[in-house]
């Protein structure tokens, strides 16, 4: 049964890149992410051998495809790698040299394969985000992109509520109302069954429905900002901290590189001074945040952050080059956890995963691993603070640019209190937008370049390069 059900999709596949030849990359590539985070795993599986294949997976084989098409008609120009990509080709290797070493043989259980995991947090995100990369785009493209993300993030925003409020009915797919299916039953969490991957989908397609409202009609902007207010009171029915300050912070670097150039510095300055005081009312709230638990367990979570960064700082120091192996952490760091020279418990992160992506990588991968992911995030940031600020470019230009600051700023804190490379829906998200926004970048320095030789002045002029400094 499994080789029919196996030839059959291979001939649905064959039929769909015939007819579908015309699709862009860029349109299945969000239909992927989309699609996979709305039905996802627990919606509909089947499983061909040890990997599970899900509706996402069928439609990364299909952008594949399509990507292989238009690469054999011509119509995929690739002017070799940015800075940033050679810092993604770095990661990459690095973490799939890392994972082989530490796990080959080794024989030890663990609850998430680190092969898995190498695959779907980073492999398949790169992918996508390759395969937008190599599409030429227009304005129409990237305005369909942000609109299906702001539809998207209104469907997520409507669920929201209804989980909230109880209204079972309203929810969709069904399985969100299996308390067993899952974590953080009892507040928002969405299709992925996870409030910080819901929160920050939310924020992230509430900055692309901001970024969509000036390209429509009147009638179209209010209801945009109907949906973004929706998306917001989602936001806060997560009781999530970390996507509160990923939302504020986006909204920040938002505010920032929209204000007038000689306006920045007492606009950035202004709204620090009044987030620190509304930061320093509301700590104690936000400490002991009542959510499906009580506030003494959510206090706990916090003081378990100082286990977690006590036990990476000394696994750290043992291993500072080439850390302990893609993957291991969870089984390396038990002993650890005997240490008794502190004042605070340990032994409550055993059967944890790491909450910090940015230390998990460090202690499992080294220094190595670390400088390349951050690398990465400031070669993007760089790149989007050029598109954002830079005198000259177009006002498409610019809003992408914000769009790409706001995602990196929503993706942050969230990196900070939780190991993101375990919510694959969440890199997935982030190399998408990210890699759309580059190649918005990489289009506009090519037009100016081929654009400067003659005598007329460029319609886009870039006074500096937007990527190759990256």
């Amino acid at each position: 049964m499994p080789v029919v059900l196996l030839v059959a999709a291979a001939v649905l596949l064959v039929w769909s890149v015939i007819v579908f030849r015309w699709l862009s990359p860029v349109g299945v590539a969000v239909a992927t992410v989309a699609v996979g985070y709305v039905f996802g795993h627990e919606f509909w599986n089947l499983h061909l051998g040890p990997l599970p294949l899900t509706i996402d997976r069928l439609l990364l084989v299909l952008l594949v495809a399509v990507v292989a098409i238009r690469a054999w008609q011509g119509r995929i120009t690739w002017q070799g790698p940015l800075p940033v990509d050679w810092a993604i080709i770095a990661l990459l290797g690095w973490l799939t040299v890392s994972c082989i070493a530490s796990n080959m043989g080794s024989g030890v259980e663990l609850p998430t394969s680190p092969y898995f995991r190498l695959l779907f947090a980073f492999w398949l995100p790169a992918m996508l985000y390759l395969c937008v990369r190599l599409t030429p785009l227009s304005t129409r493209t990237t305005t369909v992109v942000l609109a299906t993300l702001a539809a998207l993030g209104t469907y997520l925003a409507l669920t929201a509520c209804a989980e909230l409020v109880g209204a079972w009915w309203a929810v969709f797919p069904k399985y969100i109302t299996d308390p067993e299916l899952g974590t953080h039953f009892g507040r928002a969490r969405g299709p992925a069954l996870n409030s910080v991957s819901l929160g920050n989908y939310l924020a992230i397609s509430m900055w692309a429905a901001w970024t969509l409202r000036p390209r429509v009609s009147r009638g179209w902007q209010l209801a945009l900002l109907a949906a973004m207010g929706l998306m917001v009171v989602a936001i806060l029915f997560t009781f999530t901290r970390s996507v509160w300050i990923g939302l504020a912070l986006s909204g920040f670097v938002m505010l920032v590189a929209m204000a007038p150039r000689r306006l920045r510095l007492p606009v950035a300055f202004g709204t620090m001074a009044v987030g620190a005081v509304a930061a320093v009312a509301a700590w104690s709230l936000v400490l002991n945040l009542n959510r499906e638990d009580s506030g003494q367990v959510s206090q706990h979570s916090v003081q378990q952050r100082t286990a977690f960064a006590y036990v990476s700082y000394h696994m750290i120091c043992d291993h500072p080059l080439t850390g302990v192996g893609f993957g291991r952490f969870y089984d390396q760091k038990l002993p650890y956890l005997a240490d008794r020279s502190q004042s605070f418990e340990l032994e409550s992160i055993r059967g944890l995963h790491h909450h910090n992506t940015f230390l998990g990588l460090w202690t499992e991968t080294g220094l190595v691993g670390i400088v390349a992911f951050v690398a990465m995030l400031c070669g993007w940031i760089a790149i989007g603070a050029r598109m954002a600020l830079g005198e000259g470019h177009s006002i498409a230009t610019q809003q992408m640019g914000r769009l790409l600051l706001a995602v990196v700023a929503v993706y942050l804190p969230s990196a900070m209190f939780h190991d993101l490379s375990l919510i694959f829906q969440d890199q997935v998200l982030l190399f998408l937008v990210a890699g759309l926004c580059v190649a918005t970048a990489e289009q506009v320095t090519s037009r100016a370049t081929v654009k400067q030789p003659t005598a007329v002045a460029p319609l886009i002029p870039t006074p500096s390069p937007l990527l190759r400094s990256s």
